[in-house]
């Protein structure tokens, strides 16, 4: 969908110009805004897909730019931006109905280009509702629960899924913040995952100042809804916590801080609270079988290369054998250049097919006793056996020309696949696997910055 018509409402020169440059590159028809009023006056005059404001916006803030975009006839989606000082006010525009909000300074565009097309799909509430109704109908709730598992059935993790539903939770019970909190082998619940905080760090020490791992372990043993009630700075707070149960084994804990009073709640609406939680704890449960199936798969099913885990396990075998004999090993790492940004122009279906070309390609050119593993949807690992830095870099360049004949029709040009190269070499030094890959994935990233399409050794 990149000939959406997005509207950049942002007050510093700088971001705004730097996001029209970065999204128009990406194929979206870009509408820039320098304050609140001409936001306004776009909206008006302008047929737009999707709305992206700064909070803080001189004339209107963001939050008036979201409060005219819900009254349109046809609602439009609305991104907050935001800095790290405006955090609570960016939460509270996902309260009343903005898509979502996203962190400045913007270092990585591909993140706003994903959230734009996800705000694009979505099914829009007609009005924003008071805090005494109730903000969604049943077939909103509907639509954002079954989107969890469509979430997990395309193929996002069990990170990527939480994510979404600490958003999801946010929006439906109207709080600031929002917590997820899952067993782990230890027996006790860590913090997973959470939203409306710039850094884990701060997230967790806003769990454990404000709400207190006690209250998730009540929330646990009961199996069921739990409020907590509480005063910071003289003011009171109210906290939801919810159980996600699938056969009534708890797989975690929902937790929304900074919420309504727990009064204006409707049956209906905590109804649909706990759908949308019954929803996460089917589809953890399936992302944890999905997890536990590819443990037991040891080849990854769109380039037939070996799984991450299994690469690592045999490159393992290999390094310690290396060490004990005083043998050579080369570790190399390559990455494909703007894969996130071939993955949103070209689609998932064709990306696959692009790594699945170079997965066959590199293989066909190293040696039957090397190890190649796919790490990362962007990202092939070689355990080189025998092998010098002089011949790692060899063997880099050689596929690295290879990979660059690769090319993609799209309907208006050809994409060029390229991809860049880290060498590292085993030495007495290194202890482990990992170090010597991490060596590798930073000798790759100098060959990102040093203009990608190269190879870096070390």
């Amino acid at each position: 969908m990149a000939h959406l018509r997005v509207l950049i409402a942002e007050g510093d020169v700088n971001v705004r110009m730097e996001a029209q440059r970065g999204l128009t590159q990406q194929g979206y028809l870009v509408v820039p805004a320098a304050d609140g009023s001409e936001a306004l006056a776009h909206m008006q005059n302008g047929s737009l897909d999707v709305v992206v404001a700064q909070v803080n916006l001189p004339k209107h803030d963001g939050l008036e730019i979201l409060r005219a975009a819900q009254e349109k006839k046809h609602p439009l989606p609305v991104i907050l931006l935001t800095d790290a000082n405006s955090i609570a006010e960016a939460a509270n525009g996902v309260r009343e109905g903005a898509f979502d909000y996203i962190v400045k300074p913007l270092d990585d565009l591909t993140h706003l280009a994903i959230l734009i097309e996800r705000a694009a799909g979505q099914v829009h509430t007609p009005r924003r509702a008071s805090t005494t109704q109730q903000p969604h109908g049943p077939a909103v709730i509907e639509t954002k629960s079954a989107g969890l598992l469509s979430a997990l059935t395309a193929g996002h993790d069990l990170h990527a899924l939480l994510d979404q539903f600490t958003t999801e939770f946010a929006r439906l019970t109207r709080a600031a913040h929002t917590f997820i909190l899952l067993p782990h082998n230890d027996g006790q619940l860590h913090l997973t995952a959470s939203h409306g905080f710039t850094t884990r760090v701060e997230a967790g020490r806003a769990y454990t100042n404000r709400v207190g791992e006690t209250f998730a372990v009540r929330v646990a043993t009961a199996k069921n809804f739990k409020w907590l009630n509480t005063r910071a700075n003289e003011t009171a707070e109210n906290t939801l916590g919810v159980p996600l149960l699938f056969q009534d084994q708890v797989m975690g804990i929902a937790i929304a801080h900074q919420t309504p009073p727990a009064e204006t709640f409707s049956n209906a609406m905590l109804t649909g609270i706990q759908d949308l939680a019954q929803q996460a704890a089917v589809a953890i449960e399936l992302a944890r079988l999905t997890a536990r199936v590819k443990r037991l798969e040891p080849r990854d099913a769109v380039t037939g290369l070996c799984t991450r885990e299994y690469f690592f396990e045999l490159a393992d075998r290999d390094f310690r054998r290396a060490w004990r004999f005083d043998q050579t090993m080369c570790a190399m790492v390559m990455d494909v250049d703007d894969f996130g940004t071939m993955h949103l122009e070209l689609g998932p279906q064709e990306s696959d097919q692009v790594m699945r070309r170079v997965a066959h390609v590199v293989r066909e050119h190293v040696r039957k006793v090397d190890l190649v593993g796919r790490l990362s949807p962007h990202t092939i690992g070689f355990g080189l056996w025998m092998a010098q830095k002089e011949h790692g870099i060899a063997v880099a360049e050689r596929l690295r020309v290879l990979v660059a004949e690769i090319q993609v029709p799209t309907q208006e040009d050809t994409w060029q696949v390229t991809a860049s190269f880290g060498v590292a070499a085993y030495r007495n030094s290194i202890a482990s696997v990992f170090d010597l890959f991490g060596i590798a994935d930073q000798a790759l990233r100098a060959a990102k910055r040093a203009g990608r399409n190269r190879v870096e050794g070390v």
